[in-house]
């Protein structure tokens, strides 16, 4: 996957994909936005912040609908964006985690707390926000590119 360059935009085209509103894509969330950073060459810390923001954004949208999602990724004088469309209608919020220490233990089947996600997103992307769109809504996250460095790999 070489993103191609679009002449008269100048920017890379967009890379585009499909998946399903299930957890078990989360790896290959992962995968799928390493490998467009490495295209795009935007460099490790950027690599690392955004696939922490394209996890938060795709966890959302397997929360809101059951229906495909789509996770869109492009760079341009602005930065790295990160887009993902889902056929929810409803906005996601800033929650307010639970920041209780447990008082008894917490047992292995416990579920994970929730509410850190759009505080993530925030704290790691330059601007982020929500577009209505008439088939759902698509939530981006533009990242500052810091470094076009890659570790060289063994």
């Amino acid at each position: 996957m070489t993103p191609r360059v679009d002449e008269r935009a100048s920017v890379m085209v967009a890379v585009r994909h499909k998946l399903a509103a299930t957890p078990s894509v989360l790896p290959d969330v992962r995968c799928l936005v390493r490998a467009a950073a490495a295209a795009y060459n935007i460099g490790t810390e950027t690599t690392e912040d955004a696939v922490l923001v394209a996890v938060e954004l795709v966890s959302n949208a397997i929360r809101a609908t059951r229906r495909p999602i789509t996770l869109r990724m492009f760079v341009s004088k602005d930065g790295f964006h990160i887009e993902v469309h889902d056929y929810a209608k409803k906005q996601p919020k800033k929650g307010e985690p639970d920041l209780a220490m447990p008082t008894e233990p917490v047992p292995d089947d416990a579920p994970d707390p929730h509410g850190w996600g759009m505080t993530i997103v925030q704290a790691l992307s330059r601007r982020h926000g929500v577009r209505k769109e008439r088939s759902g809504k698509t939530v981006w996250a533009v990242l500052r590119i810091t470094s076009v460095r890659r570790l060289t790999l063994p």
